[in-house]
């Protein structure tokens, strides 16, 4: 898997590189010291992941991240903590603060290595896309039919928990399992009843009897932390009240 890492602090580097190299499966390709290096050489070449500071001169981090139309998976590593929730909303795959342990940066790597299958698997041949459209059959009004891992299930609209967006991927959240299908959020969005589920953040949409509880810009589903946006809030306490 090719890697990057773009950080102001030489020590970032060492730290990083040091970790990746124990991985027999990561190949850090280059280091960059600032946002504009790592443009000039992702204009030359193709990477799987990047390692990326938040808080660099001239150009910031998260910044850097909006420029790419089309991303590689992201790993934040950063100081920072305030920023965790913006960058979720970017889709990075995970949020490492500093100074992070090997083990924990092993368990964002895990995180990679799913994501990066699932994305290997939709480039094969025979691999059709997951979701049915709306011209197939729906079970009733009680229930969807949803493809995923190449068989057709279908989910009682009362076991779904929320959905998730992983880049061209949703996952199916329910209590015992989890269904991933290639396809998008919005496609999801148009299928499920109004009534019962609500987007609540560019890369989720969440069961409303499901809810827990609500804090700031998160709720909690099944005691699992998830993010609100900012332009999704407003709708949020409107459906609540």
């Amino acid at each position: 898997m090719k890697c990057i890492s773009i950080d102001d602090e030489p020590l970032a580097h060492k730290v990083i590189k040091k970790y990746c190299d124990t991985l027999s499966f990561l190949n850090v390709q280059k280091e960059c010291h600032s946002a504009f290096e790592a443009i000039n050489y992702l204009h030359e070449n193709e990477v799987d992941l990047i390692f990326l500071d938040i808080n660099m001169p001239e150009l910031k981090g998260l910044d850097f991240l909006r420029t790419l139309s089309n991303p590689p998976l992201v790993i934040i590593t950063t100081a920072y903590q305030e920023y965790a929730m913006e960058g979720y909303e970017l889709n990075v795959m995970d949020y490492l603060l500093k100074p992070f342990s090997f083990e924990r940066f092993l368990k964002a790597i895990q995180k990679v290595k799913d994501q990066k299958k699932l994305l290997d698997l939709s480039e094969e041949k025979d691999f059709k896309p997951l979701l049915i459209q709306d011209e197939h059959p729906t079970a009733s009004s009680e229930s969807i039919f949803i493809k995923g891992d190449k068989k057709i299930h279908q989910v009682l609209l009362d076991d779904i928990l929320y959905l998730e967006s992983m880049g061209s991927y949703v996952k199916t959240h329910l209590a015992d399992k989890t269904i991933t299908s290639l396809d998008r959020l919005t496609n999801f969005e148009k299928r499920l009843p109004e009534k019962q589920f609500l987007r609540i953040h560019k890369s989720y949409i969440v069961a409303l009897k499901k809810i827990e509880t609500i804090e700031g810009n998160r709720l909690k589903i099944n005691n699992i932390d998830i993010p609100i946006g900012n332009v999704y809030k407003h709708n949020l306490i409107y459906r609540i009240k």
